[in-house]
């Protein structure tokens, strides 16, 4: 009976707990989102060279398919392994363009992450906090204890200083 007396009397703390919306706080950023544009506008200059050098490509493999009633197998082949290796190189380029740009957001996505981090830390610590989930975490939860808003005006108070590297051609 003493164990039950203390199961039932002993008080039971409240946990403080808030949820934040993090994917929110980062694609409703104004400086996030106007690096993306800058990111998109820069994408673009590159995809004329894409075409270009696709168009090439294509005018290759019709010169190819031409020349096989005039050429001889082992022209044709050597016709072929150059095509082939052109069109090697091409795909490792636009591989490396669209990797180089993911890289970019992802790194740019690191950086508001870590400053929104900053701001739950000291939200935590001036609120008494001791539990902040992320809104993907959990099923449901009442608006009183989502602190996306508030985090957010922070974040809009930041000065994010937020670069990406252009792609070079290798």
């Amino acid at each position: 009976s003493f164990f039950i007396f203390l199961v039932i009397t002993f008080p039971l703390n409240a946990t403080n707990i808030a949820v934040v919306n993090i994917d929110n706080l980062i694609t409703t950023n104004n400086e996030y989102n106007f690096i993306i544009n800058e990111i998109e506008k820069n994408q673009k200059s590159h995809h004329s060279v894409f075409i270009n050098q696709e168009k090439l490509l294509d005018q290759k493999l019709a010169k190819i398919e031409k020349s096989k009633l005039l050429l001889n197998e082992n022209e044709i082949k050597n016709m072929i392994d150059k095509y082939n290796e052109d069109l090697e190189k091409f795909t490792i380029m636009v591989d490396d363009f669209n990797l180089h740009y993911q890289n970019q957001i992802v790194n740019i996505r690191k950086i508001i992450l870590d400053e929104i981090i900053l701001l739950i830390e000291k939200y935590a610590n001036d609120n008494q906090i001791e539990l902040i989930l992320d809104s993907t975490s959990y099923l449901i939860a009442t608006n009183s204890i989502n602190i996306t808003s508030k985090i957010k005006n922070e974040l809009e108070n930041i000065k994010l200083n937020l670069k990406f590297e252009d792609f070079q051609k290798n």
